[in-house]
């Protein structure tokens, strides 16, 4: 059997899924509505129905979030003829978790809460094992080199920045690598844009904060199309920037990012443009009847659904203005 006729199932199991993604209407009426608790109702309208009966409070939705992306992470693993490309989505929870390890145990403090168990490749009692033991040898490559040159810088002083930058760089040589062994141009192209939209928003930070080319250096995530460090300079004014990146297809998000970053001082709405922009990359998986790309663009789908859930209940949580809360929503994959 080809290797694409092997996502024949999967394809058609994802066109049904599909159908259960919220839709802009139903987003909408969580925008609209009254209160935290209103908007929560709404959601129950959906397949989230079914956590709604063990949530003590709206407080708590995030169990919600969690236990529908562990549902979906679990689905599409059956699913899938290729198990990794699930597992390369699922490596940022395996450095999240790590992270998390890293520093409750250098803050001698326990913060179970903020653990994503079961969404990951790696056993989540395989890293607090680890972590506690300082013992990283069952870790992948780059991530127990990474790991242990930490665990030794960590005993001169801890810094929960430097524990944030290794594993993200980490995380991404890993991420850059499976890309580059892929052949999934989708995917390629995803990851391209990716990293090129986050080093371009930590770049106008590292501006921001004046911090020298050399931390600008350490800090761009590696994997993109773009040498920003050959293109741009941290002294050149935000006008000479949006020109200098106007021939690259994220010209518009950085034109108007750059102009709003400008007026208020946040990179709020570059990181909506930018969100958006990659989704409408995502959706071209809608018109691949067989491969991969239907499964990685639901996987993607959903997680920016629980994006969107995630800053709509915030909002509500924190009696936000609708205004602001929709200027700070992301698309809808339907």
């Amino acid at each position: 059997m080809l290797k694409m006729d092997r996502y024949a199932y999967a394809v058609g199991r994802i066109k049904v899924m599909e159908t259960r993604l919220l839709d802009r209407d139903r987003i909408e009426r969580m925008v609209e509505a009254k209160s935290a608790d209103e908007a929560l109702k709404v959601l129950g309208e959906s397949e989230y129905s079914d956590y709604l009966a063990e949530l003590a409070d709206v407080y708590e939705y995030e169990k919600i979030l969690y236990a529908e992306l562990l549902r979906i992470y679990r689905e599409l693993r059956r699913l899938s003829p290729e198990e990794k490309i699930i597992a390369f989505f699922a490596r940022k929870y395996d450095y999240h978790n790590l992270k998390v390890l890293f520093k409750a145990a250098h803050l001698k403090e326990q913060r179970p809460e903020l653990l994503l168990p079961g969404l990951g490749n790696i056993p989540l009692d395989e890293l607090v094992r680890a972590v506690s033991e300082e013992d990283f040898r069952n870790l992948p490559p780059q991530m127990q080199e990474t790991a242990q040159k930490l665990a030794e810088k960590l005993e001169s002083g801890f810094d929960p920045q430097l524990v944030d930058l290794w594993l993200d760089q980490a995380l991404f040589k890993e991420l850059a690598a499976e890309v580059q062994r892929s052949k999934i141009k989708y995917l390629q192209d995803y990851f391209s844009a990716l990293v090129d939209l986050t080093n371009i928003k930590t770049f106008l930070r590292v501006r921001r904060m004046q911090r020298a080319k050399s931390f600008l250096a350490a800090v761009l995530l590696p994997g993109g199309s773009l040498d920003l460090l050959a293109m741009l300079d941290l002294t050149d004014p935000l006008e000479v920037i949006v020109d200098r990146l106007a021939s690259l297809p994220y010209a518009q998000v950085v034109a108007e990012g750059v102009q709003l970053f400008q007026q208020t001082g946040t990179l709020t709405r570059y990181e909506k443009l930018a969100d958006n922009f990659l989704l409408e990359r995502v959706r071209q998986a809608k018109y691949v009847t067989l491969g991969p790309e239907p499964v990685i663009g639901y996987l993607l789908a959903k997680e920016n659904e629980i994006k969107i859930i995630r800053i709509v209940l915030t909002g509500k949580i924190n009696r936000l203005p609708v205004a602001e809360i929709r200027e700070r929503l992301r698309d809808a994959y339907v």
